[in-house]
């Protein structure tokens, strides 16, 4: 008996962590502008609380498993980022917008759900790695070493004008409707063969990357050979020996287990990745502006619970399981400069040449927008 109390007390004191963490990342970092952001995106004499006379149901499928609560200690970032957003939608119209969660690629692979989406056999998708696919100036984010850090990443999307362009661009292009950016996680290099403490550490490996063009060219600019496998393939191809390596986050390499078939993980922090909620735009586009704008907070909310998530088990319960199997290797600041210039100069004109220059001008100028903001300079 005490010891189920004590499991469901952990839980609530998890919940409650990852809920104190949002909030005070939410204050520190960006409390003024979202203000600002909510009261923009709300429509004037917007019903904020709108309930529909025919109730609707929209399918929502993400990668991360729904193991929390009853199994896991903590949720994982995307099934953090679908419960808030499922609660909130579901609070905010009373019961008449409802979402179903499809957790652990039950309808498929982030490519998969994206494709779904856009062609509208599934109304929502949390995904990771794929939008550059469908949508080729959204890889302006993986390039190599562009942020120095996290917050810098959540001011873009959370505040810039850049992003908000790109973002109503994306969805008159192709088709799909952007609702919140959590975070994926800051991306590293794990392998069987050896220690990389510099990019010619990388000659002649296969690392695996995910299926979005531009990890092939960062791969390739550092010295490795890129295989691109689905995330449901990667742990057997590890196991079996079909690739050396691969590139994820903390979090993400517990997720996966990859700790269990890999021997070298090394911090370099190449990129930041994306958990990104999308919705079908014509499905968006028929529900009246109250619940448009229901979902788009729900976004809000659900991507900073997911942010949460991230950060609370890549810092603080996934470390540790990760570097009990591991050797880590965190390259010196000497070190980590090759790796920026061996990788960033040949993506960045490989981007420029695919996309156009503007694009991934106005991405810098977002950065170093969001690093003056934050102090960094």
């Amino acid at each position: 008996m005490m010891q189920k109390l004590f499991k469901s007390f952990s839980f609530m004191v998890c919940l409650v962590l990852v809920w104190m963490f949002a909030v005070g990342v939410d204050q520190a970092f960006s409390a003024s502008k979202a203000a600002d952001t909510v009261d923009k995106q709300a429509p004037r004499n917007v019903d904020l609380n709108p309930v529909l006379a025919a109730p609707v149901s929209l399918r929502l499928g993400y990668e991360d498993r729904a193991t929390w609560p009853g199994v896991a200690n903590t949720p994982d970032p995307e099934h953090a980022f679908a419960l808030i957003f499922k609660q909130f939608v579901e609070e905010r119209t009373n019961g008449t917008v409802k979402i179903q969660l499809f957790a652990q690629s039950q309808i498929g692979g982030s490519k998969q759900m994206t494709e779904m989406v856009q062609a509208g056999t599934l109304d929502l998708c949390i995904g990771t790695g794929v939008m550059g696919g469908f949508y080729p100036k959204f890889e302006v984010i993986y390039l190599p070493y562009a942020f120095q850090s996290e917050e810098i990443a959540w001011w873009v999307f959370d505040n810039s004008k850049f992003w908000k362009n790109l973002m109503a661009d994306m969805e008159k292009t192709v088709g799909i409707t952007y609702l919140g950016m959590g975070q994926n996680g800051v991306r590293n290099f794990t392998n069987n063969k050896r220690e990389i403490r510099q990019p010619s550490d990388l000659k002649g490996l296969k690392l695996r990357v995910m299926q979005s063009p531009i990890y092939v060219k960062m791969v390739e600019a550092l010295g490795g050979n890129a295989v691109p496998i689905a995330w449901a393939e990667l742990y057997t191809a590890l196991q079996t020996g079909v690739v050396d390596g691969q590139e994820n986050p903390i979090s993400i390499i517990e997720l996966g287990k990859i700790h269990e078939v890999q021997k070298y993980l090394t911090l370099d922090g190449h990129t930041w990745s994306e958990d990104m909620l999308v919705i079908n735009t014509a499905k968006f586009n028929s529900f009246p502006e109250g619940v448009k704008h229901v979902l788009k907070m729900g976004g809000l909310h659900g991507a900073r619970a997911d942010r949460a998530a991230e950060a609370f088990k890549t810092r603080v319960t996934d470390l540790a399981k990760v570097a009990a199997k591991l050797k880590i290797y965190k390259p010196t600041p000497a070190e980590l400069k090759k790796f920026q210039d061996t990788a960033k100069p040949p993506v960045v004109a490989y981007l420029k040449e695919k996309i156009g220059p503007e694009t991934v001008d106005s991405f810098f100028s977002a950065v170093e927008e969001a690093e003056i903001a934050l102090g960094y300079k």
